[in-house]
C-alpha cells in the first residue's frame, strides 16, 4: 500500500474548472508511490463563515488547530484562497500542498498567512509575480513556495487542418473591449466569421466539447492578460494563462498581448502583438497572410507538447511532496 494522496476538489461543475480536472487526471494516471483518491468537497455556510472570519481578523492566524497527524497527503488545486477545500482535511496531517491560481494582490494580506494556519508545506503559484511578492513581503511565513505556470492536457484539445479552419477570429473568456471595438466592424465589412460573446449571452459555449470544437476550427484567437482586461482585479499581475496554451494546442494563431513571463517560458515571442493604432487593418492583414504564420503555429504546438503539459508540472510537484515525506 502506498501513501494516501487525497485530491481535494470542489463539487462545482462549471467547465472553466476543467483545468483542475486535467491536473487531477494526470496525477491519477501517472505511476507513483501514492495511493490516489479524488475527494469531492462540499461547501457549507460554516466553512464560508470560518474563512471570512479568518480573513478579517489577522489575530486568528496564530491559532494552531490539529485533529491528528495521519501519514497522508492532501493536494488541492484552487482558485485564489478558497481554503474551504482544506476544511477539515488540513488539520489531520502536516502534509498539505496547494496549486493556486488567480492570487490577486488585494488578497495577499490574508492568503499568505493562512498557508501556515492550514499547515501547508508547499504552495505552487501560477504567477511569477505572486511568488516574487510572497518572497519579498512574507518571509516570515513558514510555507515554502515556487512558481509553476499553468498547463494542460494536449489530448483534450484537437485541431482542424489550416485549410479546414472556418472561424476567422475567436474571442472567448475575458474580453478586451477596447480592442474588440476596433476589429469588429472591419471584420464584419469583409465578411469574416468572428465569434464572441454578445451582451445577451450568458456563456459563449455551454460545455468543454463545444468550446474545444470552436478552438479547433479557429484561425486566430485573441489573448490578453487580466491586468489589461480587468486591471481593477488583477492590478499588476500579468501571467500566461490557460487560454494561451489552449489556443496553441488547437493550432490557432494568437493575436494579443504578451504576458510578462511568457517569453521567458518559451524562449521566443510566440504571439502576434496587437497594434492598437492599426487594429482592424492588422487583423485583416494577418488573415490574408495566414499561411505565413503556419511555422510559428506549429512551433508553438510542439513547444506546448514538450514543456507545458500537466505531466511536466506534476513531476515537479511530486518531487516536492516526496522531499517532505
Amino acid at each position: 500500500m502506498g501513501i494516501k494522496l487525497r485530491l481535494l476538489q470542489s463539487n462545482d461543475e462549471e467547465y472553466f474548472l476543467d483545468c483542475i480536472d486535467e491536473l487531477y487526471s494526470t496525477i491519477e494516471k501517472t505511476p507513483s508511490i501514492f495511493e490516489t483518491e479524488r475527494m469531492p468537497v462540499k461547501h457549507s455556510r460554516f466553512k464560508s463563515f470560518l474563512v471570512r472570519k479568518l480573513a478579517s481578523y489577522p489575530a486568528l492566524f496564530k491559532l494552531k488547530l490539529r485533529m491528528g497527524n495521519k501519514k497522508a497527503v492532501n493536494f488541492v488545486s484552487m482558485i485564489s484562497g478558497d481554503f474551504r477545500l482544506l476544511i477539515p482535511y488540513a488539520f489531520t496531517t502536516k502534509l498539505n500542498f496547494i496549486y493556486m491560481y488567480d492570487v490577486w494582490p488585494r488578497f495577499h494580506r490574508w492568503i499568505f498567512p493562512l498557508l501556515d494556519f492550514f499547515h501547508v508545506r508547499y504552495v505552487f503559484f501560477s504567477s511569477r509575480q505572486v511568488l516574487e511578492n510572497f518572497n519579498q513581503k512574507y518571509s516570515h511565513v513558514k510555507c515554502k513556495a515556487m512558481w509553476l505556470p499553468e498547463a494542460l492536457l494536449v489530448q483534450d484539445y484537437g485541431f482542424n487542418s489550416f485549410k479546414d479552419k472556418t472561424i476567422d477570429v475567436l474571442e472567448f473568456g475575458r474580453m478586451y473591449d477596447a480592442y474588440h471595438d476596433l476589429i469588429v466592424a472591419p471584420l464584419a465589412a469583409q465578411g469574416k466569421k468572428h465569434i464572441y460573446r454578445k451582451p445577451d449571452m450568458n456563456l459563449l459555449f455551454p460545455d468543454k466539447k463545444s468550446f474545444s470544437a470552436a478552438l479547433a476550427s479557429a484561425k486566430v484567437v485573441i489573448c490578453v492578460p487580466s491586468n489589461i482586461t480587468h486591471p481593477h482585479r488583477a492590478e499588476y499581475i500579468s501571467s500566461m494563462t490557460l487560454r494561451y496554451l489552449q489556443a496553441m494546442a488547437s493550432k490557432c494563431l494568437i493575436v494579443g498581448v504578451l504576458p510578462s513571463d511568457m517569453e521567458e517560458l518559451f524562449g521566443y515571442n510566440p504571439i502576434v502583438e496587437i497594434d492598437l493604432e492599426n487594429a482592424g487593418n492588422q487583423m485583416l492583414e494577418v488573415l490574408a497572410q495566414y499561411s505565413d504564420y503556419e511555422s510559428l503555429i506549429e512551433r508553438n504546438y510542439q513547444h506546448v507538447i514538450r514543456h507545458h503539459q500537466w505531466e511536466n508540472r506534476w513531476k515537479i510537484i511530486q518531487q516536492k511532496i516526496q522531499e517532505a515525506l
